[in-house]
């Protein structure tokens, strides 16, 4: 690795910029305009066979995939300036924001809790952004993903119906698990259940529109030109989000700022997304490596690994093409998947999401460790000891020969995980670029979903 968790410079590649963003002076002549400060440093080194040896990308391999990643920036950049990819161009938004602020105004006065109805994309963004969450004043936020009856059962508890809302989203208006939902929760809202629910479904005459007009419930548009699970940064993460405290507006700042250097850097190899999605994919040719493992060192960002799995997973797995995503939570999973990922097959990319833990949190008591041998312990913070355990597990990944990124956050914050939402989406579509799918669709999910309507059926 070229430095420690902390440090001001990560080199992305083996030639190219050695910081994202600022002033820094560059390994090359070529001239930049990536002049955005990025909110987090990627470091792909440990991925690259000049490092860890055999098992990771060549230099071939990963120019070439460098290559068709210029040309997926070049097609992005055309999107987005003809007015394509809205979900994308979301973030440099801020006039519905009052609204949107408004309405969870409302909630927060209303609700001791408020449930967020809605599954896949319709919950994991919002999930994602309400792991931030410190605000004591704000309702408890509980997200129903599932319809598993004893969660539907205990949807009540500790809570007054009168105190709870609802926020009800479906992008199509027909998704079969909200709409059951729905129907079984609301009718036991009771008076002024209109106050408390709001719905968030595109627009046309579908179940859900119907079902909120009859009971004059709040209608929020669902921008039709956003899927699911790119929707994070609208209206279906930002609600439950501002509900629960979290600055909508830096959430949307951090993405922008990580679009921004996108769209004006020269080379792709000068942006963290196209960068991951080029290693990614010739670790995938070149390699077989066929599982991709993001961990986390922050349980505030366990949710955003979740919802990642759906975007890259979704995105990308059709045709036999695509890699696995699999999620793990540091330091939490040394004890139970680390095993397998240092002597197991070597069949995985790891992606260590490392926030600067060092100094930070409790201070452990000097007298107490000294009496029980724990001298290396004495006076030093929690957070040293996380900062370690993410060095040590990306050392001990790395001399295995196990691929190994780092995206190292200064801050586990709005901003910050705004930009690494960004980071995903961007890098999700144009590893499909790579892969030539379209990472829009989602083919095979409609055949379960006409089984399951089918079994229903044939029960009336």
């Amino acid at each position: 690795m070229n430095g420690r968790f902390g440090d001001s410079a990560f080199c992305p590649q083996w030639a190219g910029c050695r910081t994202f963003g600022g002033d820094a002076d560059c390994a090359d002549s070529a001239p930049k305009r990536h002049n955005y400060p990025m909110l987090y440093r990627q470091d792909i080194t440990a991925c690259l066979s000049t490092t860890i040896g055999d098992r990771g990308a060549s230099e071939t391999a990963f120019n070439d995939a460098l290559a068709g990643a210029q040309d997926a920036l070049a097609w992005l950049r055309a999107e987005l300036d003809g007015g394509g990819l809205p979900a994308f161009d979301m973030c440099r938004q801020t006039a519905d924001l009052a609204e949107l602020s408004d309405l969870a105004e409302g909630f927060r006065k209303n609700c001791d809790t408020v449930a967020v109805l809605g599954t896949g994309g319709s919950s994991l963004g919002g999930q994602a952004l309400c792991a931030l969450s410190s605000d004591h004043a704000a309702p408890q936020m509980r997200f129903l993903d599932n319809i598993d009856p004893d969660s539907l059962d205990r949807v009540f508890d500790g809570t007054a119906p009168e105190r709870l809302g609802l926020v009800v989203i479906s992008k199509s208006g027909g998704t079969v698990e909200t709409l059951a939902q729905a129907l079984t929760i609301v009718p036991r809202l009771g008076p002024g259940a209109d106050k408390r629910v709001v719905v968030i479904t595109e627009p046309g005459d579908t179940p859900l529109r119907r079902f909120a007009a009859d009971l004059k419930l709040t209608t929020c548009d669902h921008d039709p030109g956003i899927g699911g699970r790119y929707a994070a940064l609208s209206l279906v993460g930002l609600l439950p989000a501002l509900i629960a405290g979290i600055d909508g507006a830096a959430v949307r700042a951090g993405a922008a700022e990580t679009l921004a250097q996108a769209l004006s850097a020269d080379r792709a190899a000068d942006v963290p997304a196209a960068a991951g999605a080029a290693v990614s994919v010739a670790l995938s040719q070149e390699r077989n490596i066929g599982i991709s493992v993001l961990m986390p060192y922050s349980d505030r960002l366990a949710k955003f690994a979740q919802w990642s799995l759906q975007i890259w997973a979704e995105s990308l797995g059709k045709g036999g093409k695509g890699t696995t995503p699999v999620a793990a939570l540091g330091a939490v999973d040394q004890h139970s998947q680390l095993q397998l990922y240092l002597d197991g097959p070597a069949d995985k990319m790891f992606t260590i999401v490392a926030p600067a833990h060092a100094g930070t949190g409790a201070t452990i008591d000097t007298d107490i460790a000294g009496e029980l041998g724990l001298d290396y312990l004495a006076g030093r913070t929690v957070g040293d000891l996380m900062a370690a355990e993410q060095q040590a597990t990306v050392d001990a990944l790395s001399a295995k020969g196990r691929p190994t990124r780092v995206l190292a956050v200064d801050k586990v914050d709005a901003a910050t995980l705004g930009a690494l939402m960004m980071h995903y989406m961007l890098e999700t579509v144009i590893a499909a670029r790579l892969l030539n799918v379209d990472p829009f669709d989602q083919p095979a999910v409609e055949d379960g979903k006409a089984r399951a309507r089918a079994y229903m059926e044939a029960k009336t």
